[in-house]
């Protein structure tokens, strides 16, 4: 009964020295291993799974520094396309998209909207209204630097119209300084059928 006893100690203590190993612990934040990481994110706009787990040390950081991996394209235009033209009768529609900017956690950090309306009779594109701005950002780390392009190209009686816009939103964090840059661009050209051609960048 003995030797059981002391064979099922032994075992445990087995145990608690696996659980207590060093190699199982957390890795604690390197803050020149963080700093560059950043660097490399910040010069190839892309986010290895290495960089990804260093910036992950420090939770705090990892919660908002973007992740360009994760950025994403939304579409909030109507959910469907433009009313038909119809024959000496003006239809009107519209399109918004927006680009979505989130951490290496999945936290939203920034949102860049641009919203076009135009209205359209079959032969021409009659008027164009738009709009862009940034929504629903964490102004703790992200400054809104303004537009850097904004362009509207259009002619009343044209088959078409062209408008785009560009903004600049810059990343800084307390502990490593300002040390990204981001650039949303979305191109519109919207037609006489209410159709829409979108080219964008991230």
């Amino acid at each position: 009964m003995r030797k059981r006893l002391a064979g099922m100690l032994a075992a445990v203590a087995c145990c608690l020295m696996v659980g207590v190993a060093p190699g199982a612990q957390a890795a604690e934040p390197d803050p020149v291993a963080i700093q560059e990481a950043l660097a490399r994110v910040a010069a190839t706009g892309v986010m290895t799974d290495a960089d990804r787990a260093i910036i992950q040390t420090d939770p705090e950081l990892a919660q908002t520094v973007i992740d360009p991996g994760k950025t994403e394209v939304t579409d909030v235009s109507n959910e469907t396309p433009g009313p038909a033209p119809v024959q000496g009768k003006t239809s009107c529609t519209h399109a918004d998209r927006y680009i979505v900017y989130r951490s290496t956690l999945g936290f939203k950090t920034a949102e860049w909207h641009m919203r076009v309306d135009w209205c359209y009779n079959g032969k021409t594109v009659s008027s164009v209204t738009r709009d862009a701005y940034i929504a629903k950002y964490d102004k703790a780390t992200i400054r809104y630097k303004g537009e850097i392009k904004n362009s509207l190209q259009y002619r009343p009686g044209n088959v078409n119209a062209r408008t785009y816009m560009q903004g600049h939103l810059e990343q800084c964090v307390v502990k490593y300084g300002c040390y990204a840059n981001y650039y949303p661009f979305q191109d519109f050209t919207v037609g006489n059928n209410g159709s829409y051609a979108l080219i964008q960048r991230k």
